[in-house]
Parts: structure tokens; sequence; C-alpha cells
């Protein structure tokens, strides 16, 4: 097996060359620069309208925006393998666009309890968006850019959180939240405008069944239209030609599920399809998230607690320092997937090491935070932590990507959204309930989940290790 060298910078410019994923790149980043704008400005409404319960209201806001990932993944994953993905994608952020401009009435009447309705029914439509994003992405990259493309993808995520965070900061205070909502509106809206190429080149795409034809069709690539990207190399010593333990268990299992997968409970499918001994690596892989939300879930509850601390506003108000440790942290999201493209060959064997070497940056990262008397401490911490945390994300996505026949990869998806949420939602939970419930602190709390990240970073290690000599 050829393994694939390390990514180059050159690599990142020619997958931002294919038209098609350039315009959702440019969707995404712009969706991000909204959300920061909305996020800072629901903290600072929480704070206004909350009182001595900030941080419980906080985890609740933070939860509303997952739930409806659990609630309706049966439906979000069929949705992304079974509808026009890029059409999809253009409703949801014209539906997220509208909402958007109803928050400031949060504000307006005062009532807190206004503001959880809405989220739910913002992320409501996201749990639809993500999930097809994310499968979007093989059907106009080629394979060997997939893993640049996932970077690029959470890339959106850090350059709005480096700019737009500290902008939407700014705003916030000197123009009021009420602005900040209408921002992220209007951001929807010319999402909605950039995701309408993807709507077209998938439409192009379908036969006269209505679906999709081979990748090689419409992007010049060679393989097979049942076989995932990259899937010879990646995963065995097949040749182009050969078929691929992924694609016969597909094909397997396509006679079975076939009665389901054409309903509402078509979702089983993916369920079905991890559960088949060549697909066992998939169902673990899709814990990688899980177990790294369970670490940085509480991070957001943290820096509210940090931005309201006196201590830490050295540098600005609390609105201000909210600013600067979200701009931390997409300062490290940047960084750490651009060091370990760079160092780390494109085979996911060496992403799995990857990936334990992320949870030690984690917890080193909340280790730092433990120990943080002022914001010096807090940012390095913060960038550190979020290296780590981002560079998890990109390998797992990944490996998932180039594992995955497209006909089951937006359910997969779904999956793996689901159990981010439960880990996400229980560690958010846990911020919440130490600090106000508890009265551990920022420290305490930090340092426990300093903690848990040692533990999960050894489980992935040995994880790693044992996989070593697996070609898949």
């Amino acid at each position: 097996m050829v393994e694939r060298a390390a990514t180059s910078l050159r690599d990142y410019v020619a997958a931002l060359s294919h038209t098609t994923y350039l315009y959702i790149w440019l969707a995404e980043c712009i969706k991000q620069a909204g959300n920061w704008f909305t996020f800072v400005a629901a903290y600072a409404v929480i704070t206004e309208l909350s009182g001595a319960d900030a941080a419980t209201h906080t985890a609740l806001f933070l939860i509303c925006r997952r739930a409806p990932y659990l609630v309706l993944f049966p439906l979000t994953g069929l949705a992304a393998d079974r509808l026009n993905r890029g059409a999809l994608l253009v409703v949801v952020c014209l539906l997220q666009g509208a909402v958007s401009f109803s928050l400031p009435l949060v504000r307006f009447y005062g009532k807190i309890e206004l503001l959880y309705p809405l989220v739910l029914l913002q992320y409501s439509a996201q749990a639809f968006y993500d999930p097809a994003r994310m499968a979007s992405v093989p059907l106009v990259v080629p394979p060997k850019y997939l893993c640049v493309a996932g970077t690029l993808d959470t890339y959106g995520y850090s350059f709005m959180a480096l700019g737009g965070a500290t902008l939407a900061g700014r705003t916030a205070a000197v123009y009021g939240t009420g602005v900040c909502f209408v921002i992220e509106g209007i951001s929807f809206l010319l999402a909605a405008a950039m995701n309408v190429p993807l709507a077209r080149h998938v439409a192009a795409r379908r036969g006269p069944q209505g679906k999709l034809s081979a990748p090689g069709a419409s992007s010049g690539l060679a393989e097979p239209s049942d076989a995932a990207p990259l899937l010879q190399p990646l995963l065995s010593d097949a040749g182009p030609s050969g078929p691929t333990p992924g694609a016969q268990a597909l094909r397997e299992l396509e006679a079975p599920a076939a009665a389901s997968e054409g309903g509402l409970f078509g979702f089983l499918g993916a369920l079905s399809y991890m559960s088949r001994r060549p697909n066992w690596d998939v169902a673990v892989l899709v814990w990688v998230k899980a177990t790294g939300a369970m670490v940085w879930g509480a991070a957001d509850v943290l820096n509210g607690r940090f931005a309201q601390s006196v201590a830490m506003q050295s540098l600005g108000g609390p609105d201000q320092t909210l600013g600067l440790i979200l701009a931390g942290m997409g300062l490290g999201c940047v960084v750490g997937p651009l060091i370990a493209n760079g160092i780390t060959p494109g085979v996911a064997r060496f992403w799995r090491i990857s990936i334990a070497v992320a949870f030690v940056m984690l917890s080193g990262g909340y280790a730092l935070m433990a120990r943080a008397t002022n914001i010096w401490y807090v940012l390095p911490a913060t960038v550190l932590r979020s290296s780590g945390s981002n560079t998890l994300w990109c390998h797992s996505l990944a490996i998932l990507q180039h594992r995955l026949e497209d006909s089951i990869r937006g359910r997969v998806f779904a999956v793996e959204f689901v159990l981010y949420t439960i880990s996400e939602a229980g560690s958010t939970l846990f911020g919440g309930y130490a600090l106000d419930g508890l009265s551990w602190g920022s420290s305490p709390t930090s340092a426990a989940l300093a903690g848990l990240a040692a533990v999960f970073a050894a489980v992935w290690a040995l994880h790693a290790v044992i996989l070593w000599r697996d070609r898949r």
C-alpha cells in the first residue's frame, strides 16, 4: 500500500480551486461569522436577564443548540441521503435567517424564556444542515483533498472566531445585542445564496432514477461508483479496480435493509451497517467526537464564567473579554490542524495517533486553565485546548469521509451527531452544575476536565496501538 504524504500548503489552495467546494466553504464562513455575533449577544442577554443563575441558563442555552440533533436524527440523516443536499442547505439557511431576525424580541420583552424556543427552532434546522453538508464534501472534492477540505471547513469556524468573535463582542458592547442578531440573519441569507451551486451540482449528477452518478462523471475521479473515495489505498491493498470491504458490506446490507430505507426509519440502515463485522471500525470511529465532546462541552460555560470574573478583565469588560477568549479558541483551531496535517501522513493509522495526541493537548490546556489567575493564563490555555479539539475533529472526519459510501454517509454522520450531542450536553450540564450547584469554581472544574481528557488520551492511544498494523 502506498501511503499518502503529509499535507502541504499547496494542497489547501488546490482544494479551494474546485468552484463548488469554494462556494460552500464561503457559505460556511459566512454562517459562522453570523453565529459568533449571536453567540456573544446571547451571552450578554442571558447575563442581563437571568441574574444569579447565569451559568445554569447558559447551560440551558447551549443544550437547546444541541438537543435537536438528538431528537431529529432519524430524519436528518435520511434527508441527507435521499434529498438534494444542496437544496436542503439553501432551505435550512433561509429558515435560520427568519429565526435570527426574531431573536431581538427576547430582550425587547425582557423574558429569557423566549430565547429557548427560538434557539430550538433555529438548531432544529441546523440539525438537517450538518449531516448534509459533511456528506456533500466528497461529491465536490477529489479524494486526495478530503482531509484538506475537512480542515478548511473547520477553518471557516476558526477564522470567524479569530475576527468575528472579537468584532461581535465590540458590536454588542457599542451597538447592542439587537444589531448582532440582525447581522446573523443577513449572514444566513448570504449563505443560502452561496449554497445554490451545490444544489445545481447535485441535480446535474442525478440519473434518470434520481440516484447520484459515479463520482468520475462530474469530477474526473477514477473510482468505481460503488466505492468510497480512496477506499483502496486507505483500507486495503486491493487495486483501484478491485472491490473493497466497505463496498461489499454495503451491497450485502442493501437487500435486508431495503424495506426500512425507503421510509421514516431508514436511519436504521446506518445502525445495521455498523453492526456488521467488516464495519466495526466505523462503529468505533463515530465515538471519537463524542468522547471529545465530553471534555470540551463544558468549556463554553467556563468561558462565560471567566469573562464575568473581574480578575480576568484586564483587557476590557466582560463582552470584550469573552471575545478575546473566543478569538484564542479560533487561533488554536487554525494552528492545531495546520501543524498536525503538516507532519501526519494521510493514512488512517497515523490519524488515529494524532487523535490520541489531541486528547493530550486537551488535558494540558485544561490543566493550565486550572491554574489561571488572570487572562494571560486563560488565553494560551484556550489556544492549546482548541488546537487539540480541532485536530481531533478534522482527523476523525477525514477517516469517516474516506471510509463511507455515499448512499450511507449522511445517516452515519447523523448517528455520530447524536452521540456527540449527548456527550456535549452532558459535559455542558456538568459545567453549569459544578459552577453553580457544587460551587467548585473555575479551577476545580478545569482540573476535573483535564483528568478526563487524560483518561481518553490513554484509551485512544491504546486503540491506535492495537490497530497500527491494520491497513483499514
